[in-house]
């Protein structure tokens, strides 16, 4: 058959435009079914008509909760045209009784596993309306559906063959594990992925990289891994580490690695291995928030009298070890209020960490959109900044602070101050010669330059939908 596989995007996405992560779960799919014709469209960089539907025998749909609403058009447009629709990704997986009104067939959860059975049944006219890859029975009346009960095993993962891909990205996507055992109530991650670690056998993930010709993002939820889990992202590293050319990779980290000997370990490892940044869910400086969201236990925090001064120990030992930071912060908890954008604000500014701020959002099949959905706390999302019901905050306030905290954040000199930090600290760690250092610093004052732009643009979407209203 020939298939369209399509990563959507809303016209007004930050990213647009400007992505610069190559889609890894199209060619994944790709890969998982290879002998059909593919077609892979990323609508953050591609322009997209259907003057060629009636070419592809069906279409794939990638659905994440900002492109909700454009995923749906586009299926609809491609159903009106005869063309059949399959929807996956995190939101179909969410809300897949709201994706099936716009697709022929649903995929709940992993689709590698999944995808050769549904391109074959639909090959042969025997299509479900469902496929499901999760533990949890899944039910939906008057619906067909076929259930893997089990979350798959990650050996023998496809490589994906990344020209597919017409346009040039700066960072190839590359994973080692999936599932997370914290389970915050805003994440969806535990219930898409599980709650205990499964891992890639660390060979194929090393083969992996090795025909990566530059820059990479490792997606695990933490690149630092967990407790049970160091002594396979150890090991991962030491080979990297062995690769004939080391190239530069950046990743999702949390703090708690920085508060054991063996997490110490691993990070330091993982920097050998060319580690540059660290995208850090920290979500609050509040630690009745930290508590309540479930994030408290990725904080490295092991009791201690002053929450937030060991927070600053952990942070600054990656500091210490070659690591540049972006911390990211999700506020609007019923305990937070309008200081602790600034309070947070002022953190960031100490700490020399880049502050990228959001107002907290219930995303659908998350432990906190069930428990606001059950207490009346949620509000419409398309009038408001988020959707979680404030008693204190409003929606001009909020934004006057997210704005506050990207003009304040971003100036030429606070970027310039960060990366003069960054350099002293790998000056001082000595591993690197002059020329790496001059490179990963300039790789961190292009990093907030475009962090700038992005929350930015990000801001301004908000604040157009505030000013629509």
């Amino acid at each position: 058959m020939k298939i369209k596989l399509i990563l959507s995007a809303d016209e007004k996405d930050p990213l647009k435009g400007q992505n610069p992560f190559m889609p890894l779960s199209l060619l994944l799919l790709a890969e998982s079914a290879p002998e059909h014709e593919y077609v892979l469209v990323d609508m953050l960089m591609d322009e997209h008509d259907f003057d060629d539907a009636s070419t592809y025998d069906l279409v794939g749909i990638s659905v994440r909760m900002s492109a909700q609403d454009a995923a749906f058009a586009l299926g609809d447009a491609y159903r009106e045209r005869g063309v059949q629709v399959i929807m996956g990704g995190p939101q179909a997986s969410a809300n897949p009784l709201g994706a099936k009104a716009h697709a022929d067939v649903v995929v709940i959860g992993e689709g590698e596993t999944l995808w050769p059975k549904v391109v074959e049944d639909i090959e042969v006219g025997k299509s479900k309306d469902f496929y499901v890859s999760s533990p949890k029975k899944y039910t939906a009346e008057g619906y067909s559906v076929f259930q893997l009960d089990q979350l798959p095993a990650l050996e023998k993962i496809p490589i994906p063959i990344r020209k597919k891909f017409k346009h040039k990205y700066t960072f190839d996507m590359v994973f080692a594990a999936r599932g997370c055992p914290i389970a915050c109530d805003f994440c969806s991650v535990s219930r898409l992925f599980g709650k205990t670690y499964r891992l890639r056998p660390v060979d194929e993930v090393v083969k992996e990289i090795a025909g990566i010709p530059s820059y990479y993002y490792l997606i695990d939820d933490t690149v630092f891994g967990r407790p049970n889990t160091y002594a396979y992202y150890a090991e991962l590293y030491d080979k990297l580490a062995k690769q004939t050319k080391i190239k530069y990779w950046t990743g999702q980290a949390n703090l708690d690695a920085a508060a054991h000997d063996k997490g110490k370990e691993v990070i330091r490892k993982a920097v050998d291995a060319g580690f540059l940044y660290a995208a850090i869910g920290m979500e609050s400086i509040n630690k009745e928030v930290l508590k309540k969201s479930g994030s408290y236990a990725k904080m490295g925090l092991n009791g201690a009298e002053d929450y937030l001064e060991k927070m600053k120990d952990n942070i600054r030992f990656l500091q210490t070890e070659g690591v540049l930071i972006s911390a990211w912060f999700a506020i609007g908890y019923e305990d937070d209020d309008l200081e602790t954008y600034y309070r947070t604000f002022d953190f960031c500014k100490e700490m020399n960490i880049m502050p990228v701020f959001t107002p907290v959002h219930a995303l659908d099949d998350t432990e906190l959109y069930d428990r606001l959905e059950k207490s009346g706390g949620l509000q419409d999302r398309r009038t408001n900044l988020s959707n979680v019901k404030h008693p204190k905050l409003q929606n001009e306030s909020i934004m006057m602070a997210m704005e506050y905290t990207v003009a304040k954040g971003y100036t030429l000199g606070a970027i310039t101050s960060r990366s003069l930090h960054y350099f002293r600290n790998l000056r001082k760690l000595g591993k690197d010669g002059i020329s790496a250092i001059i490179h990963k610093t300039i790789f961190s004052f292009m990093t907030q330059l475009k962090m700038r732009k992005i929350t930015t643009k990000e801001n301004a979407i908000l604040r157009a939908k505030m000013t629509s209203q």
